[in-house]
C-alpha cells in the first residue's frame, strides 16, 4: 500500500481541480503471484513485503492483484487507475474487481506486512528530474 500520494498530490491536484491518475496498481508485478521480474528497481525489502501480501492474500482466498487494483480503485480522490493487461483473463479478473469489495480486516493485515516499507518509493525516471 502507498499512499504517499494523499500528502502532497492530492490536495495540490484538488486546489488547482487537476484530477490524478494512478498507475502501477500491482507495483510493476510485485503483486502477483509470478512476483517482481529481476529488472524490478524495488529493493530486497519491498520485494520481500510483497511476496507476504501476496502470500496472505492467497491463504485467505483472494487474488492479490484483484485486491491491489481494487485498493485503487476505492481510493476517492483519484480520477483514473491504468493497468496494463496482456490476455483476456486478465482483462476478465479486472473488470471483476469493478463488482467486488476488499475485506477490511485483510486490509490491516496488509498495512502490518507492509509497515516497514510504507510508502517506500524508489527513483525512477530521468536522474535530473530526480530533485
Amino acid at each position: 500500500m502507498v499512499t504517499d500520494i494523499d500528502d502532497v498530490l492530492i490536495p495540490f491536484a484538488k486546489q488547482h481541480g487537476v484530477g490524478v491518475i494512478n498507475a502501477s496498481a500491482l507495483h510493476m508485478g510485485l503483486l502477483t503471484k509470478s512476483g517482481a521480474p529481476g529488472w524490478h528497481p524495488a529493493p530486497k525489502e519491498v520485494v520481500d513485503a510483497g511476496r507476504k501480501v501476496v502470500a496472505l492474500c492467497e491463504a485467505e482466498g483472494i487474488d492479490a492483484p484483484r485486491l491491489a487494483l481494487r485498493f485503487c480503485l476505492d481510493h476517492p480522490d483519484i480520477t483514473s487507475t491504468l493497468i496494463g493487461m496482456s490476455t483476456r483473463q486478465q482483462v476478465e479478473a479486472n473488470l471483476n474487481a469493478l463488482s467486488l469489495a476488499n475485506d477490511r480486516g485483510v486490509l490491516e493485515k496488509i498495512r502490518g506486512i507492509v509497515a516497514p516499507v510504507h510508502n517506500y518509493v524508489w527513483p525512477s525516471g530521468r536522474e535530473e528530474n530526480h530533485g
